[in-house]
């Protein structure tokens, strides 16, 4: 076994370091799914977004905000009309996409 480990040792941890990543990448890819997806308006700010979900999360405003942006990779808080956001707001049950754009609008 040992002779094993010493030939092969680089490919035996690369193997084990792909399978972590992998597992890693995985949930986060999964965890985004229990995450409501929202669609930016016109004027909106990651603040004011933060004030209209306040009674479905638990966090202060830069708490949210500084949430939004590690999860979507934002170099700012500034954010554009027309882009997909994902908040900390646990999807309801699957909603017909009328109604889902329609709590994103409210």
């Amino acid at each position: 076994m040992t002779i094993l480990w010493k030939k092969y040792s680089y490919v035996i941890i690369l193997i084990v370091l792909s399978m972590v990543i992998g597992l890693y990448a995985m949930n986060s890819f999964i965890d985004d799914k229990n995450y409501q997806e929202v669609i930016v308006t016109k004027g909106q700010s990651l603040w004011e977004i933060a004030h209209i979900y306040s009674k479905e999360h638990s966090m202060n405003p830069n708490e949210f905000i500084e949430w939004v942006t590690k999860k979507n990779h934002l170099t700012s808080s500034n954010i554009k009309a027309g882009e997909k956001i994902i908040i900390p707001i646990k999807t309801k049950k699957q909603l017909d996409d009328s109604n889902q754009y329609a709590l994103d609008l409210e």
